[in-house]
């Protein structure tokens, strides 16, 4: 009878000291960024780079897909320009690398600083800053739960541009 009593304690005191070890990892690897997985049948640990916490509010989702709809548009319309201008396809324009745009001939430089400007306010008509555009934008690019929710947010807004 005392046997099974002490290697309950032992089985009870290896399953505590394994819960503290999980739980240790688990917390230090959230606090780092990272996401613990725990699989029962092999009892082993390991981390993903794929734990963001959301940070952002609805309302900052609804103003990115508006946006990013918006300059969608716009950037479609300013590639026809130029290449109704040029016969060609339009050169990679980024707004904040002004010799994208300084290498242009001047007639086209001056669609691009056009298309540049329409951009920052558009992102600004939507209530964000164009830093916190540019964060959502690397948040949206990571994939995940924020990316699938522009992306519903968008499919509405399309639909509602339809009616």
């Amino acid at each position: 009878m005392m046997l099974t009593v002490n290697l309950a304690a032992c089985n009870l005191s290896k399953i505590w000291t394994r819960i503290i070890k999980i739980s240790s990892l688990a917390s230090l690897g959230i606090m780092l960024g990272l996401v613990p997985q725990f699989t029962p049948q092999y009892y082993s640990i390991s981390f993903d780079y794929n734990a963001y916490a959301r940070d952002y509010t609805q309302q900052e989702m609804v103003n990115y897909a508006r946006a990013g709809l918006q300059i969608e548009m716009l950037r479609r319309k300013t590639y026809q320009e130029i290449k109704k201008e040029t016969n060609q396809r339009p050169p990679n324009i980024v707004c904040n690398r002004p010799e994208t745009i300084e290498q242009l001939s001047p007639n086209i430089r001056i669609i691009a600083s056009n298309y540049c400007q329409g951009t920052i306010n558009i992102i600004r008509n939507n209530n964000l800053s164009i830093q916190r555009f540019n964060e959502l934008k690397r948040d949206y690019d990571r994939g995940g739960e924020f990316h699938q929710q522009v992306q519903q947010m968008l499919i509405r807004l399309q639909n509602q541009k339809l009616r």
